[in-house]
């Protein structure tokens, strides 16, 4: 005589136990679990599982966050909908552009500039700027309804910010968001900043947007004033609709197999028109630098440098004048004499040299032309270029790291 198995379904596992389980599901599959029986909606309706992604996917918890009234209020209204913006992301405003950065910071989450600012020289430090994180908007639980709050806090007048919303534009493959776009409500709060900062050229809001850009600004340098203006003008009319691209691509290999220069985010000093960053990049047999901020002259989203990896420059310098580091030979650097530049603390010594080109133009981007140019790698994290024939310039980039960046939960996606 055979015993007949007893089946159990799942439907009948105790909550204790569906929770275990749910936990390994992807969140997308909730509401199709919750409309199989009354016992998995009560699971899916519980906290707990709700409170186990924020934090396992996020690590937020609820008394970070005004006006949450439960993990699952906070996880559907911001971290589900605005989670899959977290990142490094290229701001899209002709010509400066821009980068920024998207986390999660103090109950919100905040989009924040990199401003990337001259400083003095001062006996103690060789540094040539420092980065102020100006907040561009930031993404809030509601009092009063179910949906978000998101606010445009950059360039704002008399503390009035201007309510907005997202527009998701585009994803990869895998789903990922790799652009949006964040526009204005109320296009009247826009045209009321902008024509109180033309109208008022000496209020507070705006000397304070010239000191965040350069503290050293004097109201006497006409050509800085004149393009700090411009660049102003630009971004508040940028409020009403800005297009924001994931950064990615973003790679740490070393440009050769025996040249220790990784690629990555690199900065450096444009002249009068302040710090700029550019992401340099491996493409076949050439290293390119292109600009993530960028000027009216040479707009960012366009090559700035390039150098030809198989056209290593001979070096002359005598055996002697030589150093070893990391039994690996530097040779010495000198810059010409007749050579502009504003960097600090130009290394002494260097690896390697790469013909190559760096991009020129007139304002408005007209005329633009390669002219010859000479790249020089300083270190792992240090290059130079010189830009030869009539230009006669020299740059020093220096390497953006996650501790420059304060990242925290948004960190970069490196290949």
């Amino acid at each position: 005589m055979t015993e007949t198995a007893s089946v159990i379904s799942m439907q009948d596992l105790p909550a204790e136990l569906l929770l275990h389980i749910f936990q390994f599901i992807p969140v997308k599959h909730y509401s199709s679990l919750s409309l199989v029986c009354k016992n998995f909606y009560h699971v899916i309706q519980s906290d707990w599982i709700w409170q186990l992604n924020c934090k396992r996917l996020y690590n937020q918890n609820i008394n970070d966050w005004k006006y949450a009234n439960s993990y699952q209020d906070l996880y559907r209204k911001i971290l589900h909908r605005y989670g899959p913006l977290l990142g490094l992301w290229y701001r899209n405003v002709e010509p400066y552009g821009g980068l920024a950065c998207i986390k999660i910071e103090n109950g919100s989450i905040n989009c924040n500039e990199y401003v990337l600012r001259r400083i003095e020289r001062t006996l103690d430090t060789s540094n040539e700027f420092d980065i102020m994180r100006r907040c561009l908007f930031k993404i809030t639980l509601g009092n009063n309804d179910d949906r978000a709050l998101i606010k445009h806090l950059s360039y704002s007048l008399r503390n009035h910010n201007s309510n907005g919303y997202v527009i998701i534009k585009e994803k990869d493959k895998n789903q990922v968001v790799t652009k949006f776009q964040l526009k204005c409500v109320h296009l009247d709060d826009v045209e009321e900043t902008i024509n109180a900062f033309t109208q008022f050229p000496n209020c507070e809001p705006y000397k304070q947007w010239f000191l965040e850009e350069n503290p050293n600004y004097d109201d006497e340098d006409d050509t800085t004033r004149l393009l700090l203006e411009k660049k102003l003008r630009v971004n508040l009319l940028a409020l009403e609709s800005t297009f924001y691209m994931r950064l990615t691509g973003l790679s740490q290999r070393c440009i050769t197999d025996n040249m220790p220069l990784r690629c990555g985010l690199y900065s450096g000093s444009y002249g009068a028109h302040g710090i700029e960053i550019i992401h340099l990049y491996v493409e076949k047999n050439m290293l390119i630098g292109k600009k993530l901020s960028g000027d009216p002259n040479v707009p960012a989203g366009t090559v700035s440098v390039r150098a030809y990896l198989d056209r290593p420059s001979m070096n002359t310098s005598l055996p002697q004048s030589c150093i070893i580091k990391n039994d690996r030979k530097l040779y010495p650097f000198s810059l010409p004499a007749d050579y502009n530049h504003r960097s600090r603390g130009i290394p002494t010594h260097y690896y390697g040299q790469f013909e190559g080109e760096g991009q020129i133009a007139y304002d408005g981007y007209r005329n633009p032309k390669f002219i010859p140019g000479r790249f020089v790698v300083f270190d792992k994290d240090t290059f130079g270029f010189l830009w030869m024939e009539r230009l006669k310039s020299f740059i020093l980039f220096r390497a953006l790291n996650e501790q420059d960046l304060v990242l925290g939960n948004a960190k970069m996606s490196w290949e």
